[in-house]
């Protein structure tokens, strides 16, 4: 019952328009595009499956941000629960921190050095999250894409896979795209 209430949630979300903000960054007549973003990654890590042993449970989850994206929407998540676990928002400096976090969510700013990050992680079990066009091709296990002022995302099954994540056949079915072969039991 509980995931299939999320799953209608995460509906919900795919629906939101997004709106403008006025030039001090204050909301009109909805959320932005990065809070829909943050509220997304925080959605995501619910249907994903890390490997048993990685973590003792009691361990905060770290969700980390990688570029120069705004970071207020997603340190919103500071303290909430996720998985059994209490969400730790990070900034990183270097794709050689983010071995140590659970999410990894990579802006556009690193396009140039996309392959650095995501060489960084080399099958790490680190859920990488980005926001730009042709990032789930380059290896980005989630990227998230405007279309029609709506929040959409593709997968790369593959890429999750050899890190040894499990997404979720209901997240994968509300994908746009899935890149790589999707075995059934996923």
């Amino acid at each position: 019952m509980h995931r299939r209430c999320m799953a209608l949630l995460f509906l919900a979300l795919l629906a939101v328009p997004l709106t403008g903000r006025n030039v001090h960054g204050a909301e009109r007549n909805g959320p932005s595009e990065y809070q829909l973003k943050a509220a997304f990654v925080y959605n995501f890590i619910k249907f994903v499956e890390w490997p048993s042993g990685e973590q003792p449970a009691g361990d905060a989850f770290r969700v980390c941000l990688l570029g120069e994206m705004p970071a207020a929407p997603f340190e919103d998540l500071n303290g909430r629960e996720a998985l059994g676990r209490r969400l730790s928002v990070s900034t990183l400096r270097s794709p050689k921190e983010a071995r140590a976090c659970q999410v990894l969510f990579v802006d556009a700013s690193q396009s140039v050095r996309l392959k650095e990050v995501l060489d960084a992680l080399n099958g790490a079990p680190v859920l990488t999250i980005g926001d730009t066009d042709g990032y789930a091709k380059r290896g980005v296990m989630i990227n998230m894409f405007l279309e029609n002022k709506r929040v959409r995302f593709e997968i790369n099954a593959e890429a999750a896979r050899s890190s040894r994540l499990r997404i979720s056949t209901k997240l994968l079915k509300l994908a746009s795209n899935v890149h790589g072969a999707v075995p059934g039991g996923e």
